[in-house]
């Protein structure tokens, strides 16, 4: 799967649809693998290098045996991939659960593979692209971040954060004790159509919360300042007790 051209897993149960899209997608400079379902999708990447795995996931909802949900709940144990949700379901409560499954985007059915075009594009240049990244490692107390692996460790515990989670909590690991506005987070991570869409990052770092309290990192490490942004404690200069 070693490619220059980026490589986007389509995961979609109508053939069609799954074979329109690659060639398309082919045709505007991607490789493409595809991925008949769920358990497919988790068979590729479960049987793959971390080096070897796609850069982008676009996900059909709706297929039978394993949702779009489930699948990239479980892909986010072993993968930190961006992925992008293809739905005919444009209910406000769908596309909150699927940016709690760790969403990077959401397009709804009927789409036009311009429109799905422009937003892998803008996912993977938000992500950085996976092989594209630059060493650099962020400490602060027993938090440690490298941003080329894209890997997070508390003490001597690896978490696992999703594309998104990892975009969010890297952005305050470069800058912490210091506030960060909800529109610049929302901006960097989901793009200037997000503005304004407070839930995604309520969504977000409560999933990274329990990441890092689940890995024993108590107390509010991560704070919310209402109306304004996101600030992480500052662990060197202000320990937690």
């Amino acid at each position: 799967m070693q490619s220059s051209r980026p490589v986007i897993m389509i995961v979609d149960d109508e053939t069609k649809i799954r074979r329109l899209v690659a060639r398309n997608l082919e045709d505007y400079g991607f490789d493409v693998v595809p991925a008949a379902d769920g358990c497919k999708a988790l068979e590729i990447f479960s049987g793959s290098p971390r080096e070897a795995r796609p850069d982008l996931i676009v996900l059909d909802v709706m297929m039978p045996g394993m949702d779009g949900f489930e699948c990239a709940e479980r892909i986010r144990r072993i993968a930190d991939v961006p992925i992008i949700f293809l739905s005919a379901r444009s209910e406000r409560t769908s596309k909150m659960q699927a940016f709690d499954a760790g969403a990077d985007d959401y397009v709804t059915k009927p789409f036009s593979v311009e429109e799905l075009v422009a937003r892998i594009r803008a996912v993977l240049r938000r992500s950085g692209g996976s092989r594209k990244s630059s060493v650099e490692e962020l400490v602060n107390g027993p938090l440690r971040v490298n941003t080329a692996s894209r890997r997070v460790w508390v003490g001597e515990r690896e978490i696992h954060l999703a594309d998104t989670e990892f975009r969010l909590f890297a952005a305050l690991m470069k800058n912490p004790g210091t506030v960060i506005a909800h529109e610049h987070l929302l901006r960097m991570v989901w793009g200037t159509e997000a503005v304004g869409e407070l839930q995604y990052l309520r969504v977000a770092f409560t999933r990274i919360r329990r990441k890092l309290q689940d890995a024993g990192l108590e107390g509010g490490v991560i704070s919310a300042y209402s109306g304004v942004g996101y600030i992480l404690r500052d662990l060197v200069e202000d320990p937690l007790q």
